[in-house]
């Protein structure tokens, strides 16, 4: 997947290692919750309706996370010579 990438592109490559180890445990957690709860809401509602109205504003919430996070990046300067 592109995480490695993605944390390599702004970390350090002595903190690399540790970082993408930590990105990839909290996407496994997140893809495992996710399914336990759809089956949760399925559970209690007998529909996938609902189930796949959470995961959409999940991922409408993960969107501006990561929209604001990238907002926050320092501009790149322009280096006159």
């Amino acid at each position: 997947p592109s995480y490695a990438i993605i944390v390599r592109e702004y970390f350090p490559p002595q903190e690399a290692a540790v970082r993408v180890g930590i990105v990839f445990a909290i996407s496994v957690v997140g893809m495992a919750l996710g399914g336990w709860a759809a089956g949760f809401i399925f559970d209690l509602t007998a529909s996938y309706r609902a189930a796949f109205a959470a995961g959409f504003f999940a991922n409408l919430f993960n969107l501006a996370i990561a929209a604001w996070l990238l907002l926050r990046l320092p501009k790149p300067r322009l280096a006159y010579a």
